[in-house]
């Protein structure tokens, strides 16, 4: 579809979203996407695993059930898995927000398409009527 013109029946999603903000909520807003988009990163993933990596040595080096316990609950799933799920969270919010885009265009082409259509069929009807008119004079 090409670029499609606006129709005032049809909102786009963002502007809804960007409606009910305020100033607070949107500096918070902004600033939780900001520290999601970075911590919920591959590079974030990767940084994180390293420093966890760092300590396990430690861990196991005591033989104790105890600290290796520890080093995997708090650091391995609580440093690790955490940016790796918000990637996997990031990339199914990308894919949402496709969608959304996606079905926000082709609603207004339908509306756009809808209006052309009322139109030609209001103007038929003006030309039967003009057709009956004739037919009677």
């Amino acid at each position: 579809m090409d670029k499609q013109q606006s129709h005032p029946s049809v909102v786009h999603p963002n502007s809804l979203i960007k409606q009910k903000e305020g100033k607070i909520n949107q500096f918070n807003n902004r600033f939780a996407v900001w520290i999601g988009t970075h911590v919920g990163s591959m590079y974030c993933f990767y940084l994180f695993n390293v420093i966890a990596l760092l300590s396990a040595q430690a861990a196991f080096e005591t033989h104790n059930l105890v600290p290796i316990i520890n080093w995997v609950s708090s650091n391995w799933i609580q440093l690790i898995l955490l940016p790796a799920i918000m990637v996997a969270q990031n990339v199914a919010q990308a894919a949402t927000d496709a969608k959304a885009e996606a079905d926000h265009r082709t609603l207004t082409y339908l509306t756009n398409l809808q209006d052309q259509q009322m139109e030609e069929l209001k103007n038929q009807t003006k030309i039967l009527e003009y057709l009956q008119k004739a037919d009677k004079a």
